[in-house]
């Protein structure tokens, strides 16, 4: 009986020993699951960075080509200037003159830059007879003033239509550069035509002296922009006419003075230029002879 109890007591010992087993085997699957969620959140903090790395690095060649765009912009310029006709091909002409029609409305110059005195407005797509360039500068061509033929000027002629040869442009050396304060300046104001006696017609215009100055010789040249008929008149007073006589002289015009000056006989049209399109330019001189200092002014007139 004793034996009996033993065994059982035995059996009772590994049934307890076995359970103890059974119940500390769940108690360790957490720790290893535990263990691989941190391994987990480390393979993710380390796949951010490089990501993180790899966006800087993308940013960086961007920022470096903006510069390298905004030169390019800046070499626009010269890049069209080879858009310009070359010598080589342009078309030949019959007597070996060389015309250019200007892309667009431009300004004729006394010389190549915007700092001097305007001569004329050419329309675009005018021909013009171009007879002169600068040395280094295909931008400025020395042109005949349409409107006063045997004068001549400068127009920015980047993008013209060249026909005949540009090679067989002379060089021209250009007037010096003006400097801010000339001290030399007046204004030109259309005021009206007057009838004379055999159907004559004689402009009437305003000259006042704006600057400190004095002017003492005058030249008006008068084209009619459709029929390209001409006049001309220079002298050494400022003459005003009424009724077709003589009604003021001055010999002189200084700071501040204004006169009425009429260009007749010589200087008149022998019919009504009323309707038309006309150009006046006139030239200013500080000497007698039209010599010395001189300006000249142009204005556009319909009568």
């Amino acid at each position: 009986m004793k034996k009996q109890k033993t065994i059982l007591w035995g059996l009772t010992l590994v049934t307890v020993i076995a359970l103890a087993a059974c119940t500390a085997q769940p108690t360790a699957q957490p720790t290893v699951q535990a263990t691989a969620t941190p391994a987990l959140v480390a393979t993710t903090a380390v796949t951010e960075v490089p990501a993180t790395v790899e966006s800087t690095a993308t940013a960086a060649p961007t920022a470096t080509l903006e510069p390298t765009a905004t030169a390019t912009i800046a070499v626009e310029p010269t890049a069209s200037n080879e858009n310009i006709p070359a010598p080589t091909d342009a078309i030949s002409v019959a007597g070996g003159k060389v015309v250019i029609a200007l892309a667009k409305n431009t300004i004729c110059r006394t010389g190549p830059a915007t700092n001097y005195p305007s001569v004329a407005s050419i329309p675009a797509g005018q021909q013009l007879n171009a007879v002169g360039k600068l040395e280094n500068d295909v931008n400025y061509t020395y042109i005949e003033n349409p409107f006063t033929p045997g004068t001549y000027c400068w127009v920015f002629s980047e993008g013209a239509t060249l026909q005949g040869n540009r090679i067989d442009l002379k060089i021209i050396k250009p007037l010096p550069t003006p400097t801010g304060d000339t001290g030399m300046n007046f204004s030109v104001v259309y005021s009206g035509i007057q009838e004379c006696p055999g159907g004559d017609y004689s402009f009437n215009i305003r000259v006042t002296n704006t600057d400190k100055l004095v002017w003492q010789s005058i030249k008006i040249y008068i084209v009619d922009a459709k029929t390209k008929k001409s006049a001309s008149y220079s002298s050494d007073k400022f003459e005003g006419w009424y009724n077709c006589h003589v009604d003021n002289v001055q010999n002189d015009l200084t700071k501040g003075e204004h006169t009425f000056v009429s260009p007749y006989d010589p200087g008149h049209f022998d019919y009504n230029p009323a309707g038309g399109t006309f150009f006046i330019r006139v030239k200013l001189c500080s000497e007698k002879g039209l010599a010395g200092t001189c300006l000249d002014k142009e204005i556009k007139v319909q009568p």
